[in-house]
């Protein structure tokens, strides 16, 4: 299997990574902004950079509004959407093959016509109290910005991406436009399109929709210090049953190999109910009801987590026999290779949906600057080895480095 991508530069100055191939019936397209919730300027633009991506979904010069705007590619059968973290936002079009045109447009009236109705920004940014209000309802993506509070500390990366209420309901046209005048010019963007399109196809489409723009100016992140956390425990009470914990640790920048071998370990540990977290906590010891261990990627530092949905009476024992499972995992060759197997297939699964070949790409390119494709990734787990492994989570896994977020039920009183 081939799937390599090519670059070329469009006549905007912007990247073009492109993936073709006829097996497609589908073409996935993107925009992938070097914008996010790092480079909001607090306490005004708290969770702006979000509410932005909601607002491109409101009305543009030709699609006066959210109906018509969505109704342009769902007729089709295809879809759009956006996400915003805190390095980047993605604009995404998947459309059936032949409708590539109105993939790469409608992102283009998104980015470039939006018209920001003033009657349609007290509504969406009510819209987003909603989600912050799911969220903080939610005690495992509560645990996650609690953690990312805690273990960036005043790191930018510790920034809440949706924001607080106060300043999203304080967001007016003028805050929008201003943001966007910074950082939405094609300096920032780099484009995508994998599927059934020729390169040259893909290239003539972007360069119809994004002209060059006059003064760009180029999103340049100041280099920050490691963020150094002396407390290794931080507890939130809340209205709670169960007691979340959050066992996590920084790791080095996306392009250190220690964060591929750590991302290939959380595999290891949690790759499903098969794997030694779901058997070890759960199935023998009936600690948790949940258990999954993540790696968080970013372009300067990332992170290791395990999360834990257990009884407040038995959190130290649940603790502990998670770090025993990551003690006796990181020399076990027999699951080093179950999981390589587990990595490969569902790496060839992921290569028959578009859409999910360009939520990858999108990732690498923010993290390490281009996008793998099929051959580099599938060599890079079958060379990974128990010796990388093992030396990865004794530099990051060690017990004494590990910070612990409780979101505990208010009645709980602690060490």
């Amino acid at each position: 299997m081939e799937h390599n991508f090519s670059k070329t530069i469009t006549k905007s100055g912007s990247a073009l990574w492109a993936l073709s191939s006829s097996n497609y019936n589908s073409v996935s397209v993107g925009v992938l902004v070097k914008c996010g919730t790092r480079d909001e300027i607090l306490p005004k633009e708290a969770g702006i950079a979000h509410a932005l991506e909601h607002m491109h979904f409101q009305g543009t010069e030709c699609f006066p509004n959210n109906l018509q705007l969505s109704e342009y590619i769902e007729e089709i059968g295809g879809e759009i959407n956006a996400w915003t973290s805190d390095e980047k936002t993605f604009y995404f079009a998947r459309v059936p093959v032949g409708y590539a045109d109105r993939g790469v447009r409608i992102i283009s009236e998104q980015m470039n016509k939006s018209i920001f109705p003033g009657d349609k920004i007290p509504i969406e940014t009510k819209n987003i109290v909603q989600e912050i209000n799911r969220r903080n309802d939610n005690p495992n993506s509560y645990l996650g910005q609690l953690e990312a509070e805690f273990m960036y500390k005043d790191h930018p990366l510790s920034k809440d991406t949706l924001g607080s209420k106060e300043s999203v309901l304080a967001f007016e046209r003028n805050d929008f436009l201003n943001f966007k005048q910074r950082y939405y010019n094609s300096a920032n963007y780099t484009f995508i399109a994998i599927g059934n399109i020729a390169g040259l196809e893909a290239l003539e489409l972007f360069d119809k929709y994004f002209t060059e723009q006059p003064n760009t100016i180029t999103n340049i992140r100041k280099e920050e210090k490691s963020p150094v956390q002396t407390k290794k425990q931080f507890i939130k009470r809340k209205e709670l049953d169960q007691l979340h914990v959050s066992l996590g640790t920084l790791l080095g920048a996306s392009k250190d190999k220690s964060s591929l071998y750590l991302e290939f370990f959380s595999k290891m540990i949690s790759g499903g109910m098969s794997f030694p977290l779901f058997q070890e906590v759960r199935d023998k010891r009936g600690l948790c009801y949940s258990i999954g261990s993540s790696v968080n990627k970013r372009s300067d530092f990332g992170s290791f987590h395990v999360h834990i949905g257990t009884d407040p009476k038995r959190y130290k024992e649940a603790i502990d026999a998670t770090l025993e499972v990551i003690e006796k995992s990181k020399i076990d060759e027999n699951l080093l290779n179950k999981v390589k197997n587990l990595s490969i297939g569902k790496l060839l699964l992921s290569y028959e949906h578009t859409g999910s070949i360009i939520s990858k790409a999108e990732r690498d390119i923010t993290c390490l600057g281009y996008p793998r494709g099929f051959e580099e990734a599938k060599k890079e787990i079958e060379e990974v080895n128990i010796g990388d492994i093992k030396q990865a989570v004794d530099k990051y896994l060690k017990p004494e480095q590990i910070l612990t977020v409780l979101l505990a039920p208010k009645d709980f009183i602690g060490d």
